[in-house]
C-alpha cells in the first residue's frame, strides 16, 4: 500500500512492539502518521522513529487523547494561574481493566499482558504524559512493581515516585483490575494536585474536576466545588472520553491540512517514554534513577 502511493495518512493502533517498524516505514514513504501511545517499547526504537520523522519531514503525532479532556485542560489552567498557589504534591491513580477483561480468554491472558508490556507501560503511559504536561520536567524516579495474578510475567500493579524540577513530588499508581463500575472506582481514577492554597482533582477519563481554594469565597461557603467543563453529563463519563478521541484525530488532521505542528509532538511522547523506562530501571536496580 505504501509503495503504490494510495495512503494519505496512517493511524497506528497495533501493539507497542510493532510501532517502530510501521512508523519508520511510513516516514520513509513520506506518509503523515498518528501513532498510539506509548511511542515505542524502548528508547532506541523511539529515537529511530523520530529520526525518520525528522529526516522525511512528515507530520507525526502520538495519541495521548486524555490531554484533550476539558477537565484536564482546566486543571492545568488553574494551576498555572495560581488558583491553588505553589504546587507541592501530586497523585495520579489509574485502575483499568487492561488485559483483565471478562471477555479475555484465560488461555490468552498471558499473551495479552506481554503484548501490553505491563500495567505501567500500558495504562501508566497516559499518566506519565499528563504529569509532565501539567507539572513540567521530572528529574528523579523510584518505582515498585508487583504481579498479583498467577501465570502473569509482567507488572499488573505499579507505584512510581517522581520528583520534578519544580520540587513537586508526584506519585503515579497503575493497576489492572476488572472493576468496571465507574462510580465505585471514581476516586481511584483521578489526578490530584495539592498546593499551598488548595487542591484540584481531575477525573482521569473525564468529565469533571473538583476545586478547593482558601482564597475562594465559593470554596469557603460550599467546600470542594465540582466543575464540569463543556456540555458533558457527569453521570456518563464515556461521553467525554469519546469526545477526546475525536478531538485527537481532528487535531492530527488539522495539522496536515493547515500545515501546523501536531498538538502532541513526538518529542513530548519520547519524554513520557523516558519516564516510564526509568521507572522500570529503578525497580530492576532497586535504586533511584536520575533523568537528564
Amino acid at each position: 500500500m505504501f509503495e503504490k502511493n494510495v495512503v494519505d495518512a496512517v493511524s497506528i493502533c497495533t501493539p507497542t512492539i510493532s510501532h517502530c517498524e510501521i512508523a519508520t516505514s511510513a516516514a520513509e514513504y513520506g506518509i503523515n502518521t498518528l501513532c498510539e501511545k506509548p511511542l515505542a517499547s524502548s528508547m532506541e526504537e523511539a529515537n529511530k522513529i523520530l529520526n525518520a520523522v525528522s529526516r522525511n519531514k512528515i507530520k507525526f503525532m502520538v495519541g495521548f487523547n486524555l490531554r484533550f479532556l476539558p477537565n484536564h485542560r482546566k486543571m492545568k489552567e488553574y494551576l498555572l494561574s495560581g488558583k491553588i498557589g505553589k504546587p507541592i504534591s501530586a497523585r495520579g491513580e489509574i485502575v483499568a481493566t487492561g488485559a483483565y477483561r471478562d471477555s479475555t480468554q484465560k488461555d490468552v491472558i498471558a499473551f495479552e499482558t506481554e503484548k501490553r508490556i505491563g500495567a505501567l507501560f500500558d495504562s501508566g503511559a497516559h499518566m506519565a504524559d499528563l504529569f509532565i504536561w501539567i507539572l513540567g520536567k521530572p528529574i528523579e524516579v523510584s518505582a515498585f512493581f508487583s504481579t498479583y495474578k498467577e501465570g502473569i510475567h509482567v507488572d499488573d500493579s505499579a507505584s512510581v515516585l517522581v520528583k520534578f524540577e519544580s520540587g513537586v513530588i508526584g506519585n503515579m499508581v497503575a493497576l489492572w483490575a476488572d472493576l468496571p463500575d465507574y462510580q465505585a472506582m471514581a476516586n481511584s481514577r483521578m489526578i490530584e494536585i495539592i498546593g499551598e492554597k488548595g487542591k484540584i482533582e481531575s477525573d482521569f477519563f473525564g468529565p469533571s474536576l473538583y476545586f478547593y481554594s482558601k482564597d475562594s469565597l465559593a470554596s469557603r461557603i460550599k467546600g470542594k466545588l465540582t466543575i464540569t467543563p463543556g456540555k458533558f453529563n457527569p453521570k456518563n463519563p464515556g461521553e467525554a472520553l469519546e469526545w477526546s478521541y475525536r478531538r485527537e484525530i481532528e487535531g492530527f488532521l488539522n495539522s496536515i491540512i493547515n500545515d501546523r505542528k501536531p498538538p502532541v509532538s513526538g518529542e513530548e511522547a519520547r519524554q513520557a517514554l523516558k519516564l516510564i523506562l526509568a521507572a522500570y530501571e529503578s525497580y530492576k536496580t532497586r535504586s533511584a534513577i536520575k533523568l537528564d
